[in-house]
């Protein structure tokens, strides 16, 4: 079901001149949106939570590179055992490849930190203040006012916010929250190591959610590259049902299949692909095709899983 389709108009994430277009992708609703959304905000909250809870005397992760000691949720390692790491590390990633091999890319549409700060906060953000994809790319495209400007300005000062804060709580990992906290209220000059590392930090967070984002996935990462060797045709990954699909006609055309060209699961793709045209690198996972082809067909009175995990 995800083999390519022939004599189609491929949707690509590169322009011919090589550029890249800005995406706008459009919101969706859903049993799989809800159910990412509720276990995002769950993974942000224990994101977020882990410097705050104390477990014998120290957050429950605490990498404290100074006393070259970690405490990982009341267990503490010395220096000398961080030897042990090759066996988590290497555990993470045949763990990785395991899951892999039995769910696709689970993992990117699910529990990486990108896809999940970048589709269920700063996206949330945009689409509070910018509106829906219509309204955003309207937006861009028009011409320089004071209501653009201002709806700018107010957008990114919000990703510069999150985005430090984000980053405070990071460096929190390392060095306890009332460090942090002590930092933050000297002067930078008192710190100038840690100052200068929050305002790169930021700067990387700000420039990769604000403008850079689903090309951190398609370009950088090697998870999307590596998919093609861990998965086999019995790995469980989103596909469009070509057989029941095809050939694509609207509504009342005579022969025509059950996908009606309404062009819906490529309006709410966050990496710009067209899932009937197979599986392809720059699919995340996200099951935002889902839910919006299933919408469409609950309309029509069609049955769902046109497009599906399968």
């Amino acid at each position: 079901m995800a083999a390519p389709l022939p004599n189609r108009d491929f949707v690509t994430t590169i322009r011919d001149d090589g550029s890249r277009p800005f995406l706008f992708p459009a919101d969706t609703h859903g049993r799989f949106t809800t159910v990412r959304r509720i276990w995002s905000l769950l993974l942000i909250a224990f994101y977020l939570s882990l410097p705050w809870i104390q477990i014998n005397g120290y957050p429950a992760v605490f990498l404290d590179i100074a006393q070259r000691r970690f405490h990982l949720f009341g267990l503490t390692l010395a220096a000398q055992d961080v030897w042990l790491m090759f066996f988590v590390i290497t555990g993470l990633g045949f763990s990785l490849f395991f899951v892999t091999a039995l769910f696709g890319r689970i993992w990117c549409g699910w529990a990486c930190p990108h896809t999940v700060f970048l589709d269920h906060v700063y996206r949330r953000i945009e689409r509070a203040i910018d509106g829906d994809a219509v309204s955003r790319r309207l937006l861009d495209e028009a011409p320089a006012s004071g209501g653009k400007l201002f709806k700018r300005v107010f957008k990114h000062s919000l990703y510069i916010l999150v985005s430090a804060v984000i980053a405070h709580l990071f460096l929190a990992y390392f060095v306890s929250l009332p460090e942090v906290w002590v930092m933050v209220s000297a002067a930078p000059t008192a710190h100038w190591s840690a100052f200068a590392f929050m305002a790169v930090f930021t700067g990387i967070l700000y420039f990769n959610f604000g403008w850079f984002r689903e090309q951190l996935c398609i370009v950088i990462c090697p998870y999307g590259r590596l998919q093609s060797a861990l998965i086999d045709d019995n790995s469980l990954v989103i596909g469009y049902d070509m057989k029941r699909g095809e050939p694509r006609g609207k509504v009342g055309t005579e022969g025509a299949g059950a996908c009606v060209a309404c062009n819906r699961c490529v309006q709410v793709c966050p990496t710009g692909i067209d899932i009937r045209q197979g599986l392809q690198l720059e699919c995340v996972g996200c099951t935002a095709c889902i839910d919006a082809c299933d919408d469409v067909m609950t309309r029509l009175h069609r049955p769902r899983g046109l497009i599906r995990y399968d």
